[in-house]
């Protein structure tokens, strides 16, 4: 199972903590970088789930509807692109409801899926999850099985699709894909691991899944993002790989096949799935 996501953000949201108040004054350049991924995924037939943040549908409605017209399943990626762990519970519920809110108002149908920023979904606020379903919420897609700057869910039990239960909820989880060598997890398959790896590394880690999560960024593609006030190391990881990562993606489409979410999920059967209960 080979599913294909587009993390919907701007170039800028790379920026932990951003400030959306000066986000309006900043070069946008998520229009023509996310043309790119449409055309490659029309060309080659390939649906995909797109995780998009709340101010994005605000700011540019007529690309996310030309996303859903297009048949591409939209789920939440937050509305101001912040990791979960920064907020309180009642903040963080906020933060979905406006989103969902702001995207069914935009496309017309449910909302079912949600991604968290930098995939920040950690121990600490696993419980948080409750309030993915109190806004309708079927389907997340934010534990990553390795410890990162941002986050990630360690010793996660799973790196396949499960349900995740609790007193409280049960939601169908869709973890980000990993592969233990020798004794370390590394990611692969996406966002910078994806710009950094060469190209017969990253397919010879495909192959040897049966499951892979992808995670892109239209700003994955790009190579020539304005300078940011970040230093040396972060904005050389913001950076790398960008100039070739497009031809590593058409790489990729042509070498396996792809589907969204929303038929994976169509596919499973949830009674056989992993169980993890918090």
């Amino acid at each position: 199972m080979n599913i294909l996501t587009i993390d919907l953000e701007e170039w800028f949201h790379v920026v932990f903590e951003g400030d959306p108040a000066g986000w309006k004054n900043k070069e946008s350049r998520v229009m023509k970088n996310t043309e790119f991924v449409l055309d490659e995924l029309v060309k080659n037939d390939i649906k995909a789930t797109f995780f998009t943040v709340g101010w994005i549908a605000r700011e540019y409605p007529d690309l996310v509807k030309k996303i859903n017209n297009a048949g591409f399943e939209i789920g939440s990626h937050s509305d101001f692109h912040r990791v979960v762990y920064k907020f309180s519970k009642s903040g963080f519920k906020a933060d979905v409801k406006r989103s969902v809110e702001s995207l069914e108002a935009l496309i017309g149908k449910k909302v079912t899926s949600f991604r968290a920023p930098y995939f920040s979904l950690t121990n600490s606020v696993a419980g948080y999850l409750d309030t993915l379903v109190e806004n309708g919420i079927e389907i997340d897609s934010s534990v990553c099985p390795v410890v990162t700057k941002y986050g990630g869910y360690k010793n996660f039990p799973s790196n396949e699709p499960c349900l995740i239960k609790s007193e409280h909820f049960t939601i169908k989880e869709f973890p980000l894909s990993s592969y233990r060598i020798f004794s370390k997890q590394i990611l692969y398959s996406g966002g910078g691991y994806f710009r950094l790896f060469p190209f017969a590394l990253i397919k010879l880690l495909f192959k040897q899944q049966q499951y892979n999560m992808t995670y892109f960024h239209p700003h994955d593609f790009d190579g020539r993002q304005p300078a940011l006030n970040l230093s040396l190391i972060a904005d050389t990881r913001r950076k790398i790989g960008a100039a070739t990562a497009g031809d590593k993606f058409k790489k990729l489409l042509a070498s396996f096949n792809f589907t969204d979410i929303s038929a994976s999920d169509k596919l499973i059967n949830w009674d056989q799935v992993p169980v993890v209960n918090f």
